[in-house]
């Protein structure tokens, strides 16, 4: 009887895998000169070559594969924020505190299964400042039944950009201070790029919108606000939650808000989103902050 028992088990293990994606990915980490504020060029971390990294999209229940190949010249490791890590904590991430960083020149693999989770989460680098210098993107989980109706599904995410590299402006604040001058001030990138060349959203007359807004800055703050629609929040950091009606957001550094947005009933108009990158120990340049 109890082998039988066991027998079904496998069985019902195997019919639950057969209906799963495996979701495979190869990411060699390195770094690529550019600027991707569209005002300064240094050398930011990028993925198989090119910037902004891909954001990562599966439907839960998948799993992610995620081979890692570390081009850079110091240890990487890699942290998938939000994911709960049941009995995989070994490999959460955090270099010397859950795992030891993965040597330059050398390979592993990250399995991440979703059964259980679904919602907005992110993925960056958690060896000292690799995140601040552009180790990051959103990582979707995408439910198997939606929390609610809508018609279209987009990202949008946020980055607060550094002028040099983290360890640069770390060396140069120490600098400024000594004489009594402000540090120098940071920029944002939308949807990983300068906000001046970021796509624009294309709203449909009276189609519903999810809109999953992401702050992944290292420790700016983001106001963020559409003026003349009604936001409804659906999901807060990768949990469903009571729908609300809400006239904007305030996000701190790695959270996550989806939100519906209802289209009006003609095109005719543009509008326009609001953005704020703030921090109370950054000064504001008039003209220069926010951009």
């Amino acid at each position: 009887m109890l082998f039988l028992i066991w027998e079904l088990l496998l069985l019902l293990n195997s019919a639950a895998i057969g209906f799963a994606e495996r979701v495979e990915l190869f990411w060699d980490i390195g770094r690529l000169n550019i600027s991707r504020d569209g005002y300064n060029t240094w050398d930011s971390i990028c993925v198989n070559n090119a910037v902004p990294i891909p954001p990562v999209h599966v439907t839960q229940g998948d799993v992610l594969v995620l081979n890692v190949r570390n081009s850079l010249d110091v240890p990487t490791a890699v942290h998938a924020h939000g994911i709960y890590h049941n009995y995989t904590d070994y490999y959460d991430g955090a270099e010397m505190v859950t795992e030891c960083g993965i040597p330059p020149g050398e390979n592993f693999t990250y399995i991440i299964d979703t059964t259980t989770q679904a919602g907005d989460l992110w993925i960056h680098g958690h060896v000292h400042s690799q995140l601040t210098d552009g180790f990051r993107t959103p990582f979707i989980i995408h439910e198997k039944v939606k929390p609610t109706t809508y018609d279209k599904d987009e990202v949008l995410y946020f980055e607060d950009w550094n002028e040099r590299t983290f360890e640069d402006m770390v060396a140069i604040d120490a600098k400024l201070k000594l004489a009594n001058i402000p540090p120098l001030y940071r920029t944002m990138l939308i949807n990983g790029v300068n906000a001046n060349t970021s796509k624009s959203l294309h709203f449909e007359p009276r189609k519903r919108y999810r809109l999953r807004i992401m702050s992944l800055s290292t420790s700016s703050w983001i106001k963020f606000r559409m003026p003349g629609h009604t936001m409804h929040v659906i999901s807060k950091d990768g949990v469903e939650a009571v729908p609300m009606e809400v006239d904007g957001l305030d996000l701190g550094p790695g959270q996550r808000v989806s939100i519906i947005v209802t289209a009006h009933d003609t095109a005719e108009f543009n509008y326009m989103y609001n953005v704020t990158l703030y921090a109370n120990f950054i000064p504001l340049y008039p003209g220069l902050m926010p951009r």
